[in-house]
């Protein structure tokens, strides 16, 4: 969007009094003292058209300037808000994949707590089965100890009871068995 900057264009000339002759020794040469004053008026009117020509030109600058620094701040402006632009896309990209990563972990972790579980519960059904059966064969042992003893006992005494003759009556003792002892 090029546009067109104004150049400058110098004012108008102030017009230029004619030579003034005053007499002169000379006919038709002026004097030098009209030539000094015509030559300080002169010096003047460029002075002053020097100096309009430096405000013109200084406007001109100022403006031209100032264009430029409000099409640059309209640039930088559109620059700025499409760079906003992209990083709130990118942004939003960024947030998706962070949001599917995530779910993809939480899905990954719950299968791997689902998993473990169900391998504590069947550790915990093994322990106990194997708890029960432990307590099952000691029930048992305790049992067979208990009768193993009691035969020994019984047979210990049915010893003594022989060796000293039977019970007082000297005969021998019955169980309701049929078997002697």
């Amino acid at each position: 969007m090029a546009q067109r900057i104004p150049s400058f264009v110098p004012p108008p000339a102030a017009a230029q009094p004619p030579l003034q002759v005053a007499w002169s020794p000379s006919p038709g040469l002026p004097s030098p003292e009209v030539i000094q004053k015509q030559k300080e008026g002169y010096i003047r009117l460029l002075d002053e058209q020097l100096k309009q020509g430096q405000n013109t030109l200084d406007q001109q600058r100022k403006q031209q300037s100032e264009y430029l620094h409000t099409q640059a701040q309209q640039q930088k402006q559109q620059v700025e808000m499409q760079i906003k632009q992209q990083v709130q896309q990118q942004e939003m990209q960024l947030l998706q994949q962070y949001n599917q990563s995530l779910m993809q972990v939480q899905q990954a972790s719950a299968q791997q707590k689902a998993a473990l579980e169900s391998q504590a519960m069947q550790l915990v059904m093994e322990y106990q089965q194997k708890r029960s059966q432990e307590e099952m064969l000691a029930k048992q042992q305790q049992l067979q100890r208990g009768h193993i003893e009691a035969q020994m006992k019984f047979a210990a005494e049915m010893q003594k009871l022989q060796v000293t003759g039977g019970p007082q009556g000297g005969s021998p003792v019955s169980y309701g068995s049929g078997q002697n002892f």
